[in-house]
């Protein structure tokens, strides 16, 4: 028997739709899976959305005009914080937090949101850390000169060729 989530999670949502209740399927499904049962707050939890007209079995994923979105608010404000992005895009901190750090690639320094390439040649530069991806520069590298400036280890402004 298949008790993997996107398995079980069809399973509430065909239970639920026969009229019973959430913590009746919590039972059925106990009696069923036994120790592989999804916990009884995540079957009430999902209950609750297909009772509020959900209709897709698998999580949520973030479609491609909310990670541009995003990417946007950054570009026009590099001191936005997580929490202002969500509410302007009206999505989970959460959400966001994964957008901005695995999607983009963005982290914070100095209260500014700098590609991650960024902070890794400013370890590079300051002897911190060796690290591969840019172990092949030198501090002499053109683009390092003119386009970074880096005073008591921060960053100011920073953009990498798409090279890297």
């Amino acid at each position: 028997m298949d008790s993997s989530r996107s398995a079980q999670t069809a399973v509430i949502q065909f239970v639920l739709a026969e009229g019973e209740h959430a913590s009746q399927i919590y039972h059925r499904m106990k009696e069923v899976y036994g120790e592989q049962c999804l916990a009884r707050c995540t079957i009430f939890r999902w209950c609750q959305h297909y009772e509020a007209g959900r209709v897709n079995i698998k999580d949520n994923v973030t479609n491609s005009s909310t990670i541009s979105a995003v990417d946007e608010l950054i570009r026009q404000n590099r001191r936005s914080t997580t929490r202002e992005i969500a509410v302007e895009l009206s999505i989970s901190k959460g959400t966001a937090h994964h957008i901005i750090h695995k999607n983009l690639g963005y982290g914070k320094v100095c209260a500014q949101w700098v590609p991650k390439h960024c902070q890794r040649i400013r370890r590079w530069r300051n002897g911190f850390l060796p690290d591969p991806a840019v172990s092949t520069l030198k501090p002499s590298t053109p683009f390092l000169r003119a386009e970074t400036s880096v005073s008591m280890s921060i960053i100011y402004s920073c953009t990498v060729p798409h090279e890297l």
